[in-house]
């Protein structure tokens, strides 16, 4: 959603001064938006088909199957996404 509000803003503020930054901006948030995206459809696959353990048995070792590795990446995004949409709307 955080990304949808920056680039609505960018593509606003690119309308009124067509700089080149704002382009690399605009462009910018289509590709996070695009890797959330895939992110969500490749999450949902693999909760539908996980695989065995006995696969990939060192990085289950290493790393486990711990909801964890999901939620922290994804919670670090959405604040530095906060950050970004605060500066940008100032």
């Amino acid at each position: 959603m955080l990304l949808l509000v920056l680039l609505v803003s960018y593509i606003e503020i690119y309308r009124k001064i067509k700089s080149n930054f704002t382009m690399g901006l605009i462009i910018f948030t289509l590709a996070l938006l695009l890797q959330s995206i895939s992110r969500a459809v490749l999450l949902l696959l693999i909760i539908a088909n996980p695989t065995p353990a006995s696969d990939y048995p060192l990085i289950v070792n290493l790393l486990g199957y711990s909801e964890y590795y999901v939620i922290i990446p994804d919670a670090l995004e959405f604040i530095a996404l906060s950050i970004l949409l605060y500066f940008t709307r100032e």
